[in-house]
């Protein structure tokens, strides 16, 4: 099977059997300028048109229940609906994500659906340091833990919660780290704000390379991810993938997600994130006994390749 990266050119211009997307409303209609978002929409769906005509089936496997910024609500909703009736089958990360897909879109439940994992990211990034490097890199002290959010921050990532619940719970010989590239510059100041002047908050804000994903997560004593909004998380599977414990809402992929790499390494909690949910987490990072690796084999990307392979197979038959 030959996979070939997307182009429009390369779309009209060669037969593909399948022509698979991923992130549709963000690529597609999240262009500031309305004109040129409907202008990319129409265009998407004449050549998805053009290919359907000429035997190419279109596959879209789900990411998010709704677009994290919606910049045009109204061109969203049109381009969404006509998007639908062009899909021959479908790709769920979880079982969560087919049961929402089929009950908000219906006309999609005699579609071919299915439920393969996100995998993992071991070997993806440069990973050769150890934790007393990371640590002393980070100006982490001995005597302390680090807990550690990294990552695009936006609204639903609810980081200056995040930041404020641990002010309040004020835990003994922890350090919060929050790192990453803002997606709404508003969110510094009010990131800052919780903050304050605790020396235990550090603020890294900006995009963190890729080499050096590693310093943070090997640091790191636990990744807390908040979110408000999680039907997938590539954020925890990252973290997973250094060897990180996770504390994560019980919504979407994350139960699934624990019952395929352990409770030892995933952590989740019901209701808001609060005081008493983050102390139960730290406390729960530092004392439970784990192996030295999750169990990350159900998440191998040779596996999940061949299923996606026997899934395209289904399609084009």
């Amino acid at each position: 099977m030959k996979v070939t990266e997307f182009s429009l050119n390369k779309l009209l211009r060669q037969h593909h059997d399948i022509f698979h997307l991923h992130w549709v409303m963000e690529n597609i209609v999240r262009h500031p300028n309305q004109f040129l978002a409907a202008l990319r929409a129409i265009t998407m769906l004449l050549a998805i048109d053009w290919v359907r005509a000429r035997g190419t089936k279109i596959v879209w496997t789900i990411h998010d229940q709704y677009p994290h910024s919606i910049l045009h609500p109204q061109l969203a909703a049109w381009f969404q609906s006509e998007f639908i009736k062009r899909i021959d089958g479908c790709i769920s990360h979880c079982q969560v994500s087919k049961e929402w897909v089929e009950s908000t879109w219906p006309e999609l439940s005699d579609r071919p659906h299915a439920v393969i994992p996100h995998g993992h990211y071991r070997q993806v990034y440069a990973d050769n340091t150890n934790r007393e490097a990371a640590r002393e890199t980070l100006n982490i002290p001995p005597d302390h833990h680090l807990l550690l959010f990294l990552g695009y921050i936006d609204h639903y990532k609810n980081v200056p919660h995040l930041v404020q619940v641990f002010r309040e719970l004020d835990p003994t010989n922890w350090i919060l780290l929050v790192a990453g590239k803002l997606e709404v510059p508003e969110l510094k100041s009010q990131i800052s704000q919780a903050a304050g002047n605790d020396s235990r908050v550090k603020l890294e804000f900006g995009y963190i390379p890729d080499q050096k994903l590693q310093t943070y997560f090997r640091a790191a004593s636990l990744v807390a991810l908040p979110f408000q909004e999680i039907l997938n998380s590539g954020s925890s599977l990252l973290a997973l993938s250094f060897d990180c414990p996770i504390l994560v809402p019980e919504k979407g992929a994350m139960v699934e997600l624990e019952e395929q790499v352990g409770q030892d390494w995933v952590k989740m909690y019901g209701g808001e994130f609060t005081t008493e949910v983050l102390e139960s987490g730290l406390e729960w990072a530092v004392s439970q006994e784990r192996s030295p690796q999750p169990n990350l084999e159900q998440l191998e990307w040779s596996e999940l390749t061949q299923q996606t392979v026997e899934y395209y197979q289904k399609i084009i038959t």
